[in-house]
Formats: C-alpha cells, sequence, structure tokens
C-alpha cells in the first residue's frame, strides 16, 4: 500500500505537538534553567545562527509583546505566534518553516531546524510563555511595484529614522551604533555603492531597498518594511531626511 503523505497543517500539528511535550517534560537539554528563559535568551541573541556572518537577533525585527518599544520592527510582535494559522503574510503557513526562512534569508543559516532540535524546542518554550497575546495572523502587505514618491517632511523622516533604520544601520552619516560592519551607513555607503545613477533612478532604489529587501530578492540582508509599518508618505518622509531627493 502507498504511504500517506501527511498534509502541511497535519505536519504543523505534529510539530507543535512534539514540541510542547519537550516544554511540558522540561526535556530541552541539561541546563536547569526553565527551557522558557533559555528559549529568551536564545531571542535576545545571535545564537540562532551557526554563520559568523550574522548581525540579528530575532529581536531585531520582532518585540516579543505588542507595544513593547518606540521602534518601528519590520516583523510581528510574537506574543500569539504560536496560535497563528499562517506567516510572512500567508506565504508560510508553519510556524518552524517561517522561523527557518528568517534563518535563511537574514542570519546567513540555510540548514533548517527540525523540530526535534533543541534551539527549535527551547525557541518555541518561549513562545508559548508569551501566550496568549495575538493569534490573528498579523497584516503584512508588500508593495510589489516601486513608484516614485512626492516630496516628503524631513522633520518626520528624521523621527522615523531614528525608530525604523538606526537600529540597525546606526546614527545618520556615520553609523554610530549600527549592528555590524556590512550594515551601510546611511545615506552615504548606499549611494557611494550606486555611483553613477541619476537622482531618480537612486531615490527608486532607496525605496526598493526599504520595500522589498532580500526577501523579495533586493540584495543585502535586511527585511522588507510593509505597508502597515510604514506608509508611502512615511518613506517619502524617510527619503526626505535623508537628501535623497530626484531632483
Amino acid at each position: 500500500m502507498k504511504p500517506r503523505i501527511a498534509s502541511r497543517p497535519e505536519r504543523r500539528l505534529t510539530a507543535i505537538a512534539c514540541l510542547l511535550c519537550c516544554t511540558l517534560l522540561h526535556a530541552c537539554g541539561s541546563s536547569s534553567e526553565p527551557a522558557a528563559e533559555r528559549g529568551r535568551q536564545l531571542f535576545e541573541s545571535k545564537a540562532l545562527s551557526q554563520s559568523h556572518l550574522n548581525d540579528y537577533t530575532c529581536g531585531t525585527c520582532h518585540d516579543a509583546q505588542a507595544g513593547a518599544g518606540a521602534t518601528k520592527k519590520t516583523g510581528a510582535a510574537l506574543a500569539g505566534a504560536t496560535l497563528r494559522a499562517r506567516f510572512w503574510g500567508g506565504q508560510e503557513p508553519d510556524l518552524l518553516g517561517a522561523i527557518n526562512a528568517c534563518r535563511n534569508y537574514f542570519m546567513y543559516d540555510n540548514v533548517p531546524l527540525a523540530a526535534t532540535d533543541e534551539p527549535a524546542r527551547l525557541l518555541y518554550a518561549y513562545l508559548v510563555s508569551l501566550e496568549p497575546g495575538d493569534a490573528s495572523p498579523s497584516p503584512f502587505t508588500i508593495v510589489t511595484q516601486i513608484d516614485a514618491l512626492p516630496r516628503g517632511d524631513a522633520t518626520h523622516g528624521e523621527s522615523l529614522f531614528a525608530a525604523a533604520c538606526l537600529p540597525c544601520h546606526g546614527a545618520m552619516h556615520d553609523g554610530v551604533g549600527r549592528l555590524g560592519p556590512r550594515l551601510p551607513i546611511l545615506p552615504e555607503d548606499t549611494i557611494a555603492a550606486h555611483a553613477g545613477y541619476s537622482p531618480r533612478v537612486l531615490r527608486l532604489v532607496f525605496t526598493e531597498k526599504i520595500r522589498h529587501g532580500l526577501f523579495l530578492g533586493y540584495g543585502g540582508v535586511m527585511p522588507p518594511f510593509s505597508r502597515e509599518v510604514l506608509s508611502d508618505q512615511d518613506v517619502s518622509d524617510l527619503l526626505e531626511a535623508l537628501g535623497v531627493l530626484a531632483e
């Protein structure tokens, strides 16, 4: 008889059951610390990736709880993630798959975690500890068509830069506080990397970097800012603050 192949929802439920069983039995390693606490430490460190090139933690792009800080992060708050049915705006129907997508695209680690791997078990234990949170899938609208945007408000753009860009890229013009040397100093490094581009095209380059990032195939390891996180007006204001003008 031909073996029955489990559906993706069934596989997800099996993975969750395995992880939850591990959590309940405290079978997540030999440390005396609770699994959820060790998972929190993993969430806040770069250790989820084995690549020495990785500059990110889970907390770089996600808050644990909604409204936890003043920053604007590309990813949704993770309280309630264990109860959601889909991720990445519906592109990933599986929590572990979404975690591995982040590790692959942004953390330079293309070896996926299995549900039985200790990092996956620990991280899941931490996410369970955040429940209930918001179980509804987070809106994640990608702006696929990159069009020219009108001039914006530089003052508002500076505050947006502090909330959305500074945590990774560091301070404008000198990069003080950036996560690592591979992250460009804005706007100078990006302008230098596109020498010879017209001001109009350079403005489109910056817009696409903000909107698409690596997840949509536009170089680097930057995740995309959805329309829910940054509106078109917000992007216009950021470009104004950066001095990336079409004329």
